[in-house]
This record gives C-alpha cells, sequence and structure tokens, in this order.
C-alpha cells in the first residue's frame, strides 16, 4: 500500500478498492501507532501521512454515496 496516495489516485480506484485499501491502510496504521509508543518506529511522519490518506478515501467514497464510515 501506497502511505501518501493523491487524491487524483484515489478518485481513479473503485469504491470496491478503495474500501480494500482503506482496511490495509488503517492495519497499517494501528501498526505505526503501536511502534511509536514502543519505540520501535523511526519516521514519526508515517502516522500523520496514512491519517491523512484514511480521510482523503473517506471522503471520497462519502462524495459518491453519501455514507459515513466509521
Amino acid at each position: 500500500m501506497t502511505m501518501g496516495m493523491k487524491i487524483r489516485e484515489i478518485k481513479e480506484k473503485t469504491t470496491e478498492d478503495l474500501l480494500q485499501i482503506l482496511l490495509g491502510i488503517e492495519k497499517q496504521l494501528s501498526e505505526v501507532r503501536f511502534g511509536l509508543a514502543a519505540g520501535r518506529v523511526k519516521n514519526v511522519k508515517e502516522a500523520g501521512l496514512l491519517r491523512r490518506t484514511v480521510a482523503r478515501i473517506k471522503t471520497v467514497v462519502h462524495e459518491r454515496y453519501g455514507k459515513h464510515l466509521s
């Protein structure tokens, strides 16, 4: 998975693809958070990039279907 997907890349994908990517990124984000807490992660910007990518994906899905993902 790519950490910092651009909005153009996200809009080109199907909703099903986006939901699959979203699951993977959220799992990756939780691993990064645990790594930050344990002091194992050296790239602290990674969590922010992942969070922004999740927000972008959820925004595009919401624009398409008007559904809120939690």
